[in-house]
């Protein structure tokens, strides 16, 4: 019953996520499964909340989300590291690491300066501008 309770709540947790949050954070999950079986949903509901507790931006902890899970995947497919994670140390590391890098330049200059769709568009407004 305990257990039904805590899947049900961590569907919840999941659905109201982004994609780019609720993906990676369920592989980080399983980064915790030994190797026989997966946690209980009471842990895996702990390990969310705990996981959603380290950073207050969501989109932040999903791509530091991201880049832990394809390391250790990394790791345990060359064989260096087959045991399940303990604790979200790694994670807090790589959290910090994505927090500290400056906005990519892409993104910045998408901001900034809308650009046309179409080759057309983008062609009137090299010769002077459109009256979009």
């Amino acid at each position: 019953m305990v257990e039904d309770e805590a899947l049900r709540e961590l569907m919840g947790i999941l659905k109201d996520l982004p994609r780019e949050v609720s993906r990676p954070l369920v592989l980080y999950i399983q980064l915790f499964a030994g190797a026989t079986r997966a946690p209980a949903y009471e842990r895996q509901l702990r390990l969310a909340r705990e996981t959603l507790a380290l950073h207050a931006d969501t989109l932040l902890i999903g791509a530091a989300l991201s880049e832990t899970v394809e390391a250790i995947r990394g790791k345990r497919e060359s064989g260096e590291d087959h045991r399940p994670l303990k604790n979200h140390n790694y994670l807090k590391r790589v959290l910090e690491s994505v927090a500290a890098r400056p906005a990519p330049k892409a993104l910045e200059r998408a901001t900034q300066q809308p650009r046309p769709t179409s080759r057309t568009a983008q062609a009137l407004a090299a010769l002077g501008g459109t009256d979009e």
